[in-house]
C-alpha cells in the first residue's frame, strides 16, 4: 500500500552508516570542549545550538564563541576519519532529516494510526535535524561535507524562523544554492502570524515593513516566503501546510487568540468561493505571491488545506490549492503534485477538462472531495501518470455521469494509463461510492466496479476497497474469495484491500462472513503460482479482534499469515484509514442508556462464558452467530434504501427500465429489489 511513513522515520538512501551507530560513537567519545583561544574553524556552526531551540528551523546566526578543532581524534573515530569523501558524504546524507508529510496521519509500526500535526511534525523534524547538527560538530571535516545539508531540507515554523531565514540569506547569499526542500508551517495569512511577523521584522532590521508587492501591511509574510522561494534556485520540493484551527468553543471567550485568516484575506476567499464565472488564473488573489511558473526546478508541490474556524473549504489553502492546478500546464519540470482535503481545483462552472499534463507522474489526493469527472479528466491529461492515490470523502451523483469527459469513466480513463500506471490506491473513506452509477439494467454490483484492473499490465501496487474490487453492495458473494485472484493483474506485487462493511455496531455478522471470504481468497492469492506478489494486506476494523469471536478470528489471521509466508507473502492487518471529517467533527454526546459496550465489540457480555464453551461455540459454523443466519438482524443501511411500495420502486427505475411487471413484482417482493437500482 501506498500509505504515508511512520512519523519520525530516518531516510537512509543512501547513507552506509545507520544513525545508532553514530550515537554510539557519540558517547563513547564525546568531543572536546570549544576554547576561546582558538580560531574557528566555521564561524556559522554553533556548538551551543540544540533541538530545543524551537524558534529556529535551521542553523542559527555565527555564534559568539569560536568552535575549537579537536586536538586528538579519538580511537574510535580514527576509521571514519580516513574515509574518502565519497564515503563520508552518503554518511552524512542519511542523517538529512525527511521533510513533513502532506497528510497529517502516520502509520505505526503496530498498525494503528496517529494524528501527527503540525507541532509533531515540527518536533520530528528538529530530533532528526538534531542528530545531523550532532555529526557536524565533530571534526572539521565533518563540518565541512555537513554544512550543505543543513540547510538541505528546511522547516519554517513561525513568523521568528520566517524573518530569520530571509536575514540569513541576504548576509549568506551561499546558502540559497543549498535548499533543496522547504517547508511552510507557519500560516502566513493568519492575523496573528501577520502580526508577529511584523514585529519580529522590527526588532531585527530596526525598520518597518513596507510591502514591495501591494503596500499592504497584511501580506508581509506571503511577501517574505515569495522572496525565499524566489532566491532559492535549486528548490525541488515545495509543502505549504498551514497549522489546523482548533474547532470553535462556545465557551472560549478571547476568539482572539486563535489565528484565522486575516479579514482582508477572508473577504476575497469567499468571493472566490463563490463566484460562478471561471477566474483567470493570473487575477487569483494568491498568484502574486506563489509565481509557480518561475520556479524553474520544482519536482514536487505539496498542499495541505488546513481547517480554518471549523470548516476546510473557507481557507487561504484550499484557493491556493485551486491555483496550483491551474499553474500546472506551466510548471513543465513538476512531477509530483500532493493536495490534501481538497477538491483538486473542481471549478464551479461546466468546464472540467485539463490540458496536456504528460510532466506529471505522481497524483495523491488525500482526503479529496473530487468527484469522478474532474478525477476523470486528471487522468486523460496525466497520459505519463505513474501514482494515482486518491481517498475520497464525499461520493460522485448521478448528475456526475452527465458531465465525464468525452463521456470516459473512471474505468475508461484507467484503461488509458495501463502502459504506464505502477500504483493505483483508490479507498472510499466515508459511505457511497467514487464511481457515478451506470445506465444499465439491472444494476447489479458487478457492473459497478473497475473491470479495468486485470489489463493494467504494468500495476505493481493496488490499494482499493471492496467497491472497487467486487461492486458497491456490501455483501460479498461465496465465490468472491475464489475470484480474488482472477481480478488482479499478474504484475502485481502489492495489494491491499480495505475492509469496511460496515460498523462494531451494525450488520456485525455481515462483516465476519466477509471478512471470511476474504481471508480465504488470500489462500487462493498464495496458491496461484502464476502470480508476483510479495506482500498482502487487510485494513479492516479493529472490533473483531475484541469481539466474542475475537480467538476465531485471531486464529484464521494466524493461518493466513502463516500460508502467505509458506508462499513467499508478507501478510499483514492494520486498521481502517482514517477519514479527516472526523477529525472536523465533535464527538456526538451518548445518550443514556446507549450500549457503549456493544460499539468495542460486546466483549464485557460474553467474560463469564468458558473457554471451552467458547471454543465449542465457535466450530459451529453454521449455527454460529458468526455468520449471518437469516432475518434475525437486517441492515439499517439497505432498508433505509428500499422503495416504501411497489409503486415507487417501478417509479424508481424510470421509464426505460426495460422490465415486465410481472417481473419487478416478484423481484421487490422476494427483497431482490437492489439488484436492480443498485
Amino acid at each position: 500500500m501506498a500509505s504515508p511513513p511512520t512519523a519520525g522515520s530516518r531516510r537512509h538512501d543512501n547513507g552506509v552508516l545507520s544513525l545508532s551507530s553514530v550515537h554510539q560513537h557519540q558517547q563513547q567519545h564525546p568531543p572536546a570542549q570549544p576554547s576561546s583561544s582558538t580560531s574557528p574553524a566555521h564561524p556559522w556552526l554553533n556548538p551551543s545550538w540544540s533541538s530545543s531551540t524551537a524558534a529556529f528551523a535551521y542553523p542559527p546566526a555565527p555564534a559568539a564563541a569560536p568552535v575549537q578543532a579537536l586536538a586528538r581524534v579519538p580511537a574510535g573515530f580514527s576509521s571514519l576519519e580516513r574515509l574518502p569523501n565519497e564515503l563520508l558524504q552518503p554518511i552524512a546524507a542519511g542523517l538529512v532529516p525527511p521533510a513533513p508529510l502532506t497528510t497529517r496521519f502516520a502509520l505505526r509500526s503496530t498498525g494503528t494510526w496517529e494524528f501527527r500535526d503540525a507541532r509533531h511534525q515540527w518536533g520530528d523534524w528538529l530530533i532528526g535535524h538534531s542528530d545531523l547538527l550532532a555529526f557536524a560538530q565533530t571534526s572539521r571535516r565533518m563540518a565541512e561535507i555537513a554544512k550543505p545539508l543543513l540547510y538541505h531540507t528546511l522547516v519554517i515554523f513561525d513568523a521568528k524562523a520566517l524573518v530569520t531565514l530571509v536575514q540569513r540569506l541576504k548576509q549568506r547569499p551561499e546558502i540559497k544554492y543549498w535548499i533543496r526542500d522547504l517547508t511552510c508551517l507557519a500560516n502566513v495569512a493568519g492575523h496573528l502570524t501577520i502580526d508577529r511577523t511584523h514585529h519580529e521584522w522590527e526588532i531585527q532590521t530596526g525598520v518597518n515593513w513596507q510591502s514591495p508587492q501591494s503596500g499592504a501591511d497584511g501580506t508581509i509574510a506571503l511577501d517574505l516566503l515569495r522572496a525565499v522561494v524566489l532566491s532559492t534556485p535549486n528548490l525541488q520540493n515545495l509543502l505549504i501546510a498551514f497549522p489546523d484551527n482548533e474547532l470553535p468553543d462556545p465557551e472560549l471567550e478571547d476568539h482572539d487568540a486563535v489565528d484565522l485568516l486575516e479579514p482582508a484575506w477572508r473577504d476575497v476567499t469567499l468571493h472566490y468561493l463563490t463566484e460562478t464565472r471561471p477566474t483567470p488564473r493570473t487575477n487569483l488573489p494568491v498568484a502574486p505571491f506563489f509565481p509557480f511558473e518561475l520556479m524553474r526546478n520544482l519536482t514536487s508541490l505539496r498542499v495541505y488545506c488546513h481547517r480554518e474556524d471549523g470548516d476546510r473549504e473557507v481557507s487561504f489553502s484550499r484557493m491556493l490549492a485551486d491555483y496550483a492546478v491551474a499553474c500546472l500546464p506551466d510548471m513543465r519540470n513538476l512531477k509530483t503534485l500532493e493536495l490534501c482535503c481538497s477538491s483538486a481545483g473542481t471549478p464551479p462552472f461546466e468546464d472540467i477538462t485539463l490540458p496536456p499534463l504528460p510532466h506529471i507522474e505522481n497524483l495523491r489526493l488525500y482526503g479529496s472531495h473530487i468527484h469522478e469527472p474532474r478525477l476523470v479528466a486528471f487522468c486523460l491529461a496525466c497520459v505519463n501518470l505513474q501514482t494515482l492515490l486518491v481517498h475520497f470523502e464525499s461520493s460522485s451523483t448521478d448528475e456526475d455521469r452527465d458531465k465525464l469527459p468525452e463521456g470516459k469513466t473512471l474505468n475508461d480513463a484507467l484503461l488509458g494509463l495501463a502502459g504506464s500506471l505502477r500504483t493505483l490506491e483508490l479507498v472510499a473513506l466515508s459511505e457511497g461510492h467514487y464511481l457515478t452509477r451506470g445506465r444499465e439494467r439491472p444494476r447489479k454490483p458487478e457492473n459497478h466496479r473497475l473491470t479495468c484492473i486485470p489489463e493494467l499490465t504494468r500495476l505493481e501496487s493496488l490499494t482499493l476497497d471492496y467497491r472497487g474490487v467486487f461492486g458497491t453492495l456490501g455483501i460479498l458473494e461465496e465465490d468472491d474469495g475464489e475470484r480474488l485472484s482472477q481480478l488482479l493483474p499478474v504484475s502485481l506485487r502489492h495489494f491491499t484491500l480495505v475492509c469496511e462493511w460496515g460498523t462494531a455496531k451494525d450488520w456485525k455478522q455481515s462483516y465476519l462472513a466477509n471478512l471470511d471470504i476474504m481471508l480465504y481468497g488470500v489462500q487462493c492469492l498464495c496458491g496461484n503460482k502464476s502470480s508476483a506478489l510479495s506482500s498482502v494486506s487487510l485494513a479492516i476494523h479493529s472490533w473483531p479482534a475484541k469481539s466474542r469471536f475475537h480467538k476465531r478470528f485471531k486464529r484464521e489471521v494466524e493461518e493466513a499469515r502463516q500460508l502467505c509466508a509458506r508462499a513467499g507473502i508478507l501478510f499483514r492487518t492494520f486498521d481502517l484509514l482514517p477519514c479527516y471529517q472526523d477529525e472536523d467533527e465533535d464527538m456526538e454526546p451518548v445518550e443514556d442508556g446507549e450500549d457503549i459496550e456493544e460499539e468495542e465489540g460486546g466483549e464485557d457480555e460474553f467474560e463469564e462464558v468458558e473457554e471451552e464453551e467458547e471454543l465449542e461455540l465457535e466450530e459451529e459454523d453454521e449455527a454460529s452467530e458468526y455468520y449471518f443466519s437469516g432475518d434475525e438482524d437486517s441492515d439499517p443501511e439497505r432498508d433505509a434504501r428500499r422503495p416504501p411500495t411497489f409503486e415507487a420502486f417501478v417509479q424508481s427505475l424510470g421509464d426505460d427500465h426495460g422490465h415486465s411487471l410481472d417481473e419487478l413484482f416478484f423481484a421487490y417482493h422476494e427483497d431482490r429489489w437492489d439488484e436492480y437500482l443498485f
